[in-house]
């Protein structure tokens, strides 16, 4: 038997599985980063940022998967398809919700609501929905997630009468939207292949937010180094991290993947340590610890999950 083999047997679908969410996690933690480097170095706001790369990763997305599937690209259930064209409206519609609730509540507030209302969202509808089984350790690991994203972030900015009202119900919308769509992809995870989802979804986000950006007045005259940086948006954290993200959640629940990812903040915050200088501080390193150990629980969870499958399997 050789080494390939010998790995392959060690580790199952699972495991390999929660690797490519924490790899997904790693690489949606530069969106932040990147995007403030292209606001920085161009007219490009937020609105604009997100329309060009939804614009770019749908044909990349739809080149590779014309590659890898040909014809079979437009093939699919029709209820499937609906569910695609669908997932694909959310997508670029929490993603907009996300923009409007900063604008209002700013950063540290939406963020906080987002991405510690979204698991907890798919953790309780996921259990009725989808019918996961919602272990202890799954449950622990949520409740270090959520305590770990609060210290790092740490006090959201304070908003004022029904501004903060609004911004608070657009950042639930945009966790709800988060929430909806990984249980969505979770549910078309074994339906079809991830690159089909992929190209349909980006592709549909991307034609209903042309209206928006160009009411809004996006302009293409921009310096070279902002259009690298907008490439490596929709290539990298967009086509090839929602690729890793699909893949990884054939073999892990949605629960599961929604709390694996949260190492984005993390990522996102070493990243604006090295290259902004934005200290994280003592309680931030903190919930940076806390959010480790809460994936590191699952990583065994899953591990032993996955040796458990292949002593008993089905």
């Amino acid at each position: 038997m050789n080494a390939a083999a010998t790995v392959g047997k060690g580790i199952s679908g699972s495991a390999w599985a929660f690797g490519m969410l924490v790899g997904t996690g790693v690489l949606w933690g530069t969106i932040g980063v990147v995007s403030k480097l292209v606001a920085d170095g161009s007219s490009l706001d937020a609105i604009s940022i997100t329309w060009l790369r939804s614009a770019i990763a749908g044909p990349v997305c739809l080149v590779a998967a014309w590659f890898v599937l040909g014809p079979d690209l437009l093939r699919a259930p029709r209820r499937v398809m609906a569910a695609m064209v669908v997932f694909g409206g959310v997508l670029i519609l929490y993603q907009w919700l996300y923009l409007a609730a900063i604008e209002r509540i700013g950063v540290s507030a939406a963020t906080l609501i987002s991405l510690c209302g979204a698991p907890v969202i798919v953790a309780v509808a996921s259990t009725f929905v989808l019918r996961e089984k919602m272990t202890q350790a799954i449950l622990l690991a949520l409740a270090g997630a959520i305590a770990g994203t609060i210290l790092l972030i740490g006090r959201p900015e304070a908003g004022t009468g029904r501004n903060t009202l609004i911004g608070a119900i657009l950042a639930v919308g945009c966790a709800a939207g988060i929430a909806i769509h990984v249980m969505g992809l979770r549910s078309l995870a074994n339906k079809v292949h991830p690159l089909q989802s992929l190209s349909i979804g980006f592709t549909v986000g991307a034609i209903l937010f042309t209206p928006v950006a160009l009411i809004h007045g996006v302009s293409f005259n921009q310096p070279v180094d902002a259009w690298l940086w907008l490439v490596y948006l929709g290539v990298v954290p967009s086509t090839i991290a929602y690729l890793l993200y699909q893949r990884g959640l054939q073999d892990v629940t949605a629960a599961m993947a929604s709390i694996v990812t949260m190492i984005e903040p993390l990522v996102a915050a070493i990243l604006a340590w090295f290259i902004f200088d934005e200290r994280l501080g003592f309680w931030g390193w903190i919930g940076g610890g806390l959010l480790i150990g809460s994936i590191a629980l699952l990583s065994r969870h899953s591990i032993r999950r996955s040796r458990l499958s292949q002593e008993h399997p089905a």
